[in-house]
């Protein structure tokens, strides 16, 4: 009888040594990885700490990324071979080879009708995580999720926010609501903690008017629009990432291309391909320290064939893997 391997969570065979632990046996957590009951219970010794935030109450056009964390943890789990090693080909880089750990904190509860109380249980929840050594990575919800994260990372100085996204996200308000979807990078702007940003994948008519991004750029954003990353080369674009003593990275799912991902809820043709936003990633765990990581906008319920959600999860296994290697051997080629 078998009770399990290292991070597996399919505890019972009858098979001895042939333990399978197939990617549809067991509890969808990300990559099957570890679960954590309860944060009060997250101990130290943690390399990432996985978090969902199942809300979309911020979004005013389609709504659906409430289940996205859902979506992205069942995806993942195509990858639950590689807790015991993945080997990348392009790179000649072998990942979590070396005893890496990798929690699943399981979701913040979420208010059906309101952003106060679930911003408050999501700020707590990447603050626990933070205090356990871990770095947090949160699977939204819409990209409201990025401001009670980035609220929480206020023990750090000199934080820069790399965005990918279709849209500038810069939006003031509507109405009286000021922490919508299109409202996290002007709400993190205002964070003192916060002192630098780029956001890269902009495009699409209507993201935003022209006042939206002169402030922006009036504040000290570093903006690359997505044709403009292609003018200018993978390589030039990368000697544009501001220095920083920290970083935050957040990949609206909507930043890739519609081909790639179209289950979100504004789809903007266009956009980045995965190759692009990989190397960027790693260029940016490459650069600094990187404090936390989001995905978000993945909307389940536009998605064929899981696509989205099976992007959404090999983006942010690429980020767990950049990451830990930097973590345990101090660099990254």
């Amino acid at each position: 009888m078998e009770f399990g391997s290292r991070n597996a969570n399919v505890n019972f065979s009858t098979n001895g040594d042939n333990f399978f632990n197939l990617p549809f046996t067991g509890i969808a957590s990300f990559m099957k990885t570890e679960i954590c009951p309860s944060l009060d219970a997250l101990e130290p010794g943690y390399d990432v700490a996985i978090l969902g935030f199942p809300f979309d109450v911020g979004a005013s056009a389609r709504s659906g990324a409430r289940f996205g964390p859902r979506g992205v943890r069942d995806a993942s789990t195509v990858y639950c071979d590689g807790l015991y090693g993945l080997y990348d080909p392009v790179r000649n880089v072998e990942y979590l080879d070396q005893g890496e750990r990798i929690i699943d904190c399981g979701d913040v509860d979420v208010s059906p009708c309101g952003f106060e109380q679930s911003f408050e249980n999501c700020e707590a929840a990447v603050r626990c995580i933070i205090d356990s050594g871990a770095v947090p990575v949160v699977i939204g919800g819409d990209h409201s999720t990025t401001i009670p994260v980035v609220r929480a990372l206020d023990r750090y100085d000199d934080v820069c926010i790399i965005q990918f996204d279709a849209h500038l996200d810069w939006t003031d308000s509507y109405g009286e609501f000021t922490c919508s979807y299109s409202s996290p990078m002007r709400r993190s702007s205002e964070l003192a903690h916060v002192g630098k940003m780029m956001q890269i994948g902009l495009r699409g008519l209507g993201s935003s008017g022209p006042a939206d991004f002169a402030e922006a750029r009036a504040w000290g954003s570093t903006i690359v629009s997505a044709p403009e990353l292609r003018r200018e080369g993978m390589e030039a674009i990368i000697a544009r990432i501001p220095d920083a003593e920290h970083y935050y990275i957040t990949v609206d799912i909507d930043g890739f291309d519609p081909s790639l991902c179209p289950g979100t809820g504004s789809p903007q043709p266009g956009g980045l391909l995965y190759e692009e936003v990989n190397d960027l990633v790693y260029a940016v765990v490459k650069k600094g320290d990187v404090v936390g990581f989001d995905v978000s906008e993945v909307a389940p319920p536009y998605d064929h064939a899981d696509q989205t959600s099976l992007y959404a999860a090999q983006i942010i296994l690429d980020f767990i893997c950049f990451y830990t290697k930097k973590r345990s051997q101090g660099y990254l080629e």
